[in-house]
């Protein structure tokens, strides 16, 4: 419908494994699911959390089954996307952020021993997609920022959970997309988890604004002298020197809020400012549940026009 290259499923909803897991969800029809009631009180429960409770979801086999039919309706026409949280993203959704923060610091044992079982329950949910047909996995880890966290913290807790996830989807030949959204990034950490491919929405507007002069404080979604050139595509030629193919970085609600014109802009300043090969077209993160078709049609347009 929307021209893209690829299909995603499951699409909206990032609580499908917390649910799985006993955390309660509220489902809405018009809007994407919320928490209603956490499964756990602190991390001392980890008990709690069974990881096979994956395998017995019933929305976990709706999903499975959902890639199945892309497979079959589709083949390799286009690439087919399984999405999945991280473990430290799918902690925050089993016992909430702010007890997550106290078990960090005061129950460390406890919480490292959470984050294995949910290690092992991530991995489940991939294996399911992927065997049902998925082509790579779309990984959730915006918790691992410094709006969040200490470079130190997020090196404890995410890294190696996180590259335990990776290097088993990559083992059993899956695509690996690393999502992170958040606009304090431990970008480093993300070079060492050493996914296909890095998902981003911005770099730090300060520091490149100290870098290269400019002032940026709506990012690029104005005519200031810092937006015509993507500046932050450039701050990740690291990523590409490595091998890893950048994919974004079209501000979100662009196709929602903005008019013909800017989005053409956001089109032409990421495709000006990427590398040459090693790069996907993209937001850089969800495009607004309420945007219109006649948007996304103007975005395929400028895509066209601009390719």
């Amino acid at each position: 419908m929307y021209h893209q290259d690829n299909v995603m499923s499951p699409w909206g909803c990032l609580l499908v494994e917390a649910e799985a897991l006993g955390t309660k969800v509220n489902i809405k029809e018009n809007a994407y699911p919320t928490v209603a009631k956490y499964v756990l009180k602190s991390a001392a429960e980890h008990e709690l959390i069974n990881p096979d409770d994956i395998e017995k979801s019933g929305r976990v086999k709706t999903i499975a089954g959902s890639v199945e039919i892309l497979k079959k309706e589709i083949g390799d026409e286009a690439f087919i996307t399984g999405a999945t949280m991280s473990p430290l993203m799918l902690a925050s959704q089993v016992m909430g952020g702010s007890r997550l923060c106290i078990d960090m610091l005061k129950d460390r044992d406890s919480f490292h021993a959470l984050l294995e079982k949910l290690t092992e329950s991530c991995i489940l949910f991939a294996d399911a997609l992927l065997e049902a047909g998925a082509d790579g996995i779309f990984v959730e880890n915006g918790e691992n920022t410094g709006d969040l966290f200490s470079p130190q913290m997020a090196e404890e807790f995410m890294l190696p959970y996180t590259k335990k996830l990776y290097d088993h989807i990559k083992a059993g030949g899956g695509y690996v997309i690393s999502h992170n959204c958040a606009a304090h990034a431990f970008y480093d950490l993300e070079m060492k988890l050493e996914p296909h491919a890095l998902n981003f929405a911005f770099g730090d507007v300060r520091l490149l604004g100290k870098k290269y002069g400019v002032e940026c404080k709506k990012l690029h979604n104005h005519k200031n002298i810092g937006c015509g050139p993507r500046h932050c595509f450039k701050e990740f030629k690291v990523f590409s020197d490595a091998g890893i193919c950048l994919m974004g970085n079209i501000i979100p609600d662009a196709p929602l809020t903005g008019s013909r014109a800017e989005i053409e802009h956001e089109v032409k300043s990421c495709l000006s400012a990427a590398p040459k090969k090693g790069f996907i077209l993209s937001t850089g993160c969800e495009i607004p549940l309420n945007t219109p078709l006649e948007k996304m049609e103007m975005l395929w347009d400028a895509v066209k026009a601009g390719i």
